[in-house]
C-alpha cells in the first residue's frame, strides 16, 4: 500500500513560502528617484563611449612628419581637456603617456 503523506506539512510549506515572499520586500516608503537613476546611466553610457573612443587601436607612425602631427593633435587635445580637468586627472595622465611614447619614438628616427 503506498504511503500517504499528511497534508500539514505542504500547507505548512506554503505559509513558510508566503512569509519569506513576503518579507522579501521592504515595507519603507518607495523614493521617487527616477531622474538620478536616469542621470547616473546618462553619465555611466558617457563613460563607455570615452572609455571605447580612448582605447581604440592607432596604426604605427611610420615617419617623423607623422609623429610630429600626432604630438601636436595630443597637445591640441591636451589643452583643452586642461579648461575642464586637472593635470591629474586619467585623461590628461594618458595623454601625458602617449606624448612620452611619440617624443621618444621621435628621438629615435634623430
Amino acid at each position: 500500500m503506498p504511503q500517504s503523506y499528511p497534508l500539514l506539512p505542504r500547507s505548512c510549506m506554503a505559509v513558510v513560502l508566503a512569509l519569506a515572499l513576503s518579507g522579501c520586500g521592504s515595507n519603507a516608503p518607495l523614493e521617487n528617484d527616477t531622474s538620478s537613476v536616469e542621470q547616473r546611466l546618462l553619465k555611466l553610457e558617457q563613460q563607455v563611449e570615452r572609455l571605447e573612443a580612448r582605447f581604440a587601436v592607432q596604426p604605427p607612425y611610420r615617419n617623423k612628419a607623422e609623429i610630429q602631427a600626432h604630438i601636436e593633435a595630443l597637445e591640441a587635445e591636451r589643452n583643452e581637456l586642461l579648461t575642464r580637468h586637472l593635470p591629474q586627472h586619467p585623461y590628461i595622465k594618458d595623454i601625458d603617456r602617449r606624448l612620452g611614447i611619440l617624443n621618444s619614438q621621435l628621438k629615435m628616427l634623430e
